[in-house]
């Protein structure tokens, strides 16, 4: 009798092992034909497609002026500039970046006239019949916070708007250009006071911001009057 039960437990393990080896090779057959599954390879083309350019894109010429204002009028501004003694690179730098600021600006048209001191800068206001001159006037600033800064490279800018045949100052702004690791960090109270500026490119275009806001609050009060 236990002959039979254990012919019958060994016939019984041979049809388990041969039921798993089955299920495994199916389970590895499905495998290998997932892994058949590719994507059919596209003709290679020859020719080369170029980007067509966006129609909206502006061009180098058209991003110049990128900076809506309020300006109904086309101004003209002539930008006179005194300098230091030293003549430093900054102060080539923040004229640069003022002049550039303001034309970026809708109806306004600003150029260059030299180096010219106060004096120079009102007879050509006097000879001009609708530009204004714009004096761009540089100053060592030296004496900061109670003390005297030795050789300092900080400046003081300060802006002037002469008007055209009378060569009457109508209005003036001031902004400190400190360059990073200069000798005394001034304490900025804007808007209460001067703003400061870090960069000569930054000090430019305070510079130009604060004018542009004045052209425009007299365009304003000429159009009420």
């Amino acid at each position: 009798m236990s002959f039979f039960l254990n012919s019958e437990r060994s016939r019984l393990k041979q049809l388990g092992f041969a039921a798993f080896l089955l299920i495994f090779a199916l389970f590895d057959y499905a495998e290998a034909q997932s892994g058949r599954r590719t994507t059919k390879s596209q003709p290679a083309s020859n020719t080369t497609q170029t980007p067509t350019p966006a129609a909206d894109s502006p061009g180098p010429e058209e991003s110049t002026k990128a900076l809506p204002g309020g300006l109904q009028q086309k101004v003209r501004l002539l930008v006179a500039r005194q300098p230091t003694s030293r003549h430093s690179l900054a102060e080539d730098q923040i004229l640069a970046s003022f002049i550039k600021r303001l034309n970026q600006y809708e109806n306004v048209e600003a150029t260059s006239v030299g180096d010219l001191k106060e004096g120079r800068a009102g007879e050509r206001a006097k000879a001009e019949t609708e530009a204004f001159v714009i004096l761009l006037q540089f100053d060592i600033d030296s004496f900061q916070s109670g003390t005297l800064i030795l050789n300092s490279q900080d400046l003081q800018i300060e802006y002037s708007v002469l008007v055209p045949r009378t060569a009457k100052k109508q209005t003036k702004g001031k902004v400190y250009f400190q360059g990073i690791g200069g000798g005394r960090m001034r304490k900025g109270d804007w808007p209460n006071g001067t703003p400061i500026r870090i960069t000569p490119d930054a000090a430019g275009i305070e510079a130009a911001d604060g004018l542009y806001f004045w052209l425009k609050l007299a365009a304003t009060m000429k159009a009420t009057q």
